[in-house]
């Protein structure tokens, strides 16, 4: 995710007869502070009409590394109320696929139920699978009446199987379907805290496809509670597992996006004609404001370690 900071710097709504602009160049410590006098009234296209007091917002990300291996492991209730479901899968995690091959062909896909008494397995899937591989993978795996995500992701983890698909140096994203909720006793804090115990040296993310409130599944069964609170801990909610659409979003609900090409402004009213952006501290034009979502969405994707800044004013 994007990293954001803000420093507020008061203007008084008075001006400086100096500005810097001449004696920056490309890789000058001077760049930032030209950048800030440029807000404090150095002389520059920006002009307001009255003199009500203002101050100065920056925001800011540095774009993150992308990634260069990948294993994913998907958890899958096969239950009886699931089969239904089990196509929509299939095609979320073929769909996913594509937006990883956009990052990287390194990575691979495991499938393994929900029943940690009654384990079953399929995989590794990589790029050398085909597409009806991935589809078919949930399908294959056994009917099993187990509902406890949790333990059968920590019992595969600790398999031999699970000790030989993961791998090392590769960041890991989990994936829990369910149409019920997590029934096992481990709760989902716990479960968070052991995963990160458990990958201290790669990124990781979970995503959960469960039913939820409000949901198109309607009352039906239990909501997926326990895997929308594990959601909320990694600062997600789940992915509703009724709605036929979801494969369709799905890997923005993961890290896969991490790497971003637009920024939220911190404050909700800028001084749209102070506006200015910069890329490792040299001013850039190619970009726009969103007014409907308050971002600057930028013409590029910057690269791994970019820093953006966006500087405007706002109104005291």
């Amino acid at each position: 995710m994007f990293k954001s900071r803000n420093k507020i710097l008061d203007d008084g709504g008075g001006g400086r007869s100096l500005c810097l602009n001449s004696l920056v160049k490309k890789g000058s410590n001077f760049i930032k502070i030209c950048f800030l006098l440029l807000f404090m009234g150095c002389q520059s296209d920006i002009s307001f009409s009255d003199q009500r007091k203002s101050h100065v917002v920056i925001d800011s990300f540095i774009q993150e590394d992308q990634i260069e291996s990948l294993d994913i492991l998907v958890v899958v209730d096969t239950s009886g109320s699931m089969s239904d479901n089990f196509d929509e899968v299939g095609m979320g995690m073929d769909s996913l696929r594509l937006d990883i091959e956009n990052l990287t062909h390194d990575y691979q896909f495991g499938f393994i139920t929900t029943d940690s008494q009654n384990l079953s397995y399929v995989g590794p899937f990589d790029s050398s699978s085909s597409s009806i591989d991935i589809m078919l993978a949930t399908s294959l795996l056994s009917l099993v009446p187990g509902e406890e995500g949790f333990s059968s992701t920590y019992v595969f983890l600790n398999s031999d199987d699970g000790i030989s698909f993961i791998r090392p140096d590769s960041d890991f994203l989990l994936f829990l379907v369910s149409d019920e909720d997590e029934q096992g006793s481990i709760s989902a804090e716990a479960f968070r805290d052991w995963l990160v115990y458990f990958f201290p040296d790669v990124s990781h993310d979970i995503v959960s496809i469960t039913t939820i409130p409000g949901g198109t599944c309607g009352n039906y069964g239990q909501f997926g509670e326990k895997y929308t609170e594990l959601a909320n801990l990694y600062g997600k909610d789940s992915l509703d597992i009724c709605d036929e659409t979801w494969s369709l979003w799905l890997s923005e609900s993961s890290f896969i996006t991490r790497q971003k090409d637009y920024i939220e402004l911190s404050d909700e009213n800028p001084i749209l004609e102070s506006i200015v952006v910069y890329e490792n501290h040299v001013s850039i034009s190619d970009w726009e404001y969103i007014e409907i979502h308050n971002t600057i969405q930028l013409g590029f994707l910057p690269d791994p370690g970019d820093l953006i800044e966006v500087g405007y004013k706002v109104y005291d």
